[in-house]
């Protein structure tokens, strides 16, 4: 049997090869995930954010929902367009740059004492080097996965994220208490720069238009119906996870627990075992099938947040990092599943793009209602979301045929 590969154009010319059928972790894929690890320790680290504006600006949920509405907005507003620059000129250079742009931003911190122009116009930076690096790595992680393995490449390229989801809240939690918030946002503005730096090792990708064809527009590719659906799905899930990734934290503050990274090492935790351990199960058992049970358990667990108590903040971690574990990169990779070369880094844009739309564009919204009623009506409408996600995935037309079976 002919052996199967798939040649991609390398930025200055020339093509690499890629193993159809061969393993996940070659020696390119390892470079990615160990430059996306040290840019998710900078991401990750400002998941503490909230708990940063409470406890050291004194800032209301309003506020904090406001400031994390300003970064999700820029999110929304550039991933789409990076998506579209990384199919058109390689995916490596865009990740240096958001590296770069991390680093910079994240050391920049050490001057904010207040909620004003300068953290808005940083989150704003830290939104448009978070867009850079995800359209890049995402794109980077589909080229180089091999046929068959595809959810499962995108959930080991989501650990990179997920894994210091649990290490950076940990690490900033103790360096703010012992040497104080600017030395852990100083550690932040290092990983990035880490990440700029080994970027460089990663082949660069482009592909080839001769053999793609013509690439349509990105408004195009969004309203095809499937995307489209997807896309109002992750929406959805995006304000369920918002609710308590943001509101959860001054929500436990007020109910007088004070140590919050329990929370971030049970999610990082179960998240990395079920992409690493059961990463391959959605391909096998079928990426519809696994989405959907993904989803109830998200209604479920965010739902019960309003019974918070001291000592539970990593059991609803925990479920949370199930949840999301399968969820994301299941609804990715439908979203992904058969799309043209030219056009993956405007689908996963797209996708990340809506994420955020939920996550952090409704977030003003949610920090109004708990400003208003209080946090336990934020659980409320979180876990409402989550059931319309799972409601609109299990009886579409691709739902229904995984049914059927």
């Amino acid at each position: 049997m002919a052996e199967q590969t798939c040649e991609t154009e390398l930025a200055g010319g020339g093509t690499w090869q890629r193993d159809m059928r061969g393993g996940l972790l070659t020696p390119a894929f390892v470079s990615l995930l160990t430059a996306q690890a040290c840019f998710g320790y900078a991401f990750s680290s400002f998941l503490l954010l909230p708990k940063f504006l409470d406890s050291q600006l004194a800032v209301g949920p309003f506020e904090i929902g406001l400031v994390s509405a300003v970064y999700g907005g820029v999110v929304v507003l550039c991933v789409p367009a990076m998506g579209v620059w990384v199919d058109r000129h390689g995916r490596r250079d865009f990740l240096t740059f958001g590296g770069l742009l991390m680093a910079a931003s994240s050391f920049a911190y050490l001057w904010v004492d207040q909620v004003g122009p300068l953290l808005y116009g940083l989150r704003a930076i830290q939104a448009v080097a978070f867009a850079m690096a995800f359209a890049a790595g995402a794109a980077l992680a589909v080229d180089l996965a091999p046929a068959g393995r595809l959810s499962q490449a995108i959930g080991v390229f989501g650990l990179t994220f997920l894994s210091m989801n649990a290490v950076a809240p940990a690490a900033v939690e103790a360096i703010s208490v012992r040497e104080g918030w600017p030395v852990a946002f100083a550690v932040a503005a290092v990983g990035a720069l880490l990440c700029a730096i080994l970027s460089r090792r990663i082949p660069d990708t482009r592909p080839d238009p001769a053999a793609t064809g013509p690439s349509q527009s990105l408004w195009r590719v969004a309203r095809r119906p499937r995307l489209a659906r997807l896309m109002t799905i992750i929406v959805l899930v995006g304000v369920a996870m918002s609710a308590l990734f943001i509101f959860l934290q001054p929500y436990a503050r007020q109910l007088g627990i004070q140590n919050l990274k329990s929370f971030f090492v049970a999610y990082a935790l179960c998240a990395v075992f079920v992409r690493s351990v059961l990463g391959s199960l959605a391909d096998r058992v079928g990426l519809h099938r696994v989405s959907i049970g993904a989803l109830a358990l998200y209604v479920v667990v965010v739902t019960s947040a309003v019974a918070l108590k001291p000592g539970w903040l990593a059991v609803f971690g925990a479920g949370l990092g199930i949840a999301h574990g399968f969820a994301f990169p299941s609804l990715n990779a439908i979203a992904v599943d058969g799309v043209a070369e030219n056009e993956r880094g405007k689908v996963m844009a797209l996708f990340q793009a809506a994420f955020n739309v939920g996550f952090a564009g409704f977030s003003v919204v949610l920090g109004m209602l708990a400003e208003q009623q209080g946090y336990r009506p934020v659980f409320g409408v979180g876990g409402l979301c989550a059931l319309t996600a799972l409601v609109i995935l299990a009886n579409s037309p691709e739902g229904r045929t995984q049914r059927s079976r």
